[in-house]
């Protein structure tokens, strides 16, 4: 009887490790990315010249959206190239506060 019980226990125990569906891998297809969704992480802190910390007192409205720097050289140089600066901040995922035009 001790031996029935014990090869039912084995039996068991093996069953349970290879049918639980914790040890196979998912079958299904990868499933797509979320959509990114804006939040407070995705706002501008980094001058886009420089990198450094932004002064909220030294930006442009451009195009709608506010751009924030460091300091008015670097605003200086933005104006120069807005388009430039504010293709690659979107491509960071930076979100730009939105200005009345």
């Amino acid at each position: 009887m001790k031996v029935v019980l014990s090869l039912i226990s084995i039996l068991f125990t093996v069953g349970l490790l290879v049918g639980s569906p914790g040890c196979k891998k998912s079958k299904e297809s990868p499933k797509a990315p979320a959509e990114k969704t804006v939040t407070t992480s995705n706002a501008q802190t980094t001058c886009p010249i420089e990198g450094t910390k932004i002064d909220k007192n030294v930006f442009v409205d451009y195009q709608g959206k506010r751009v924030y720097f460091c300091c008015t050289d670097c605003k200086a140089k933005f104006n120069a190239e807005p388009a430039k600066y504010i293709k690659q901040m979107e491509d960071k995922g930076i979100v730009l506060e939105k200005t009345a035009k």
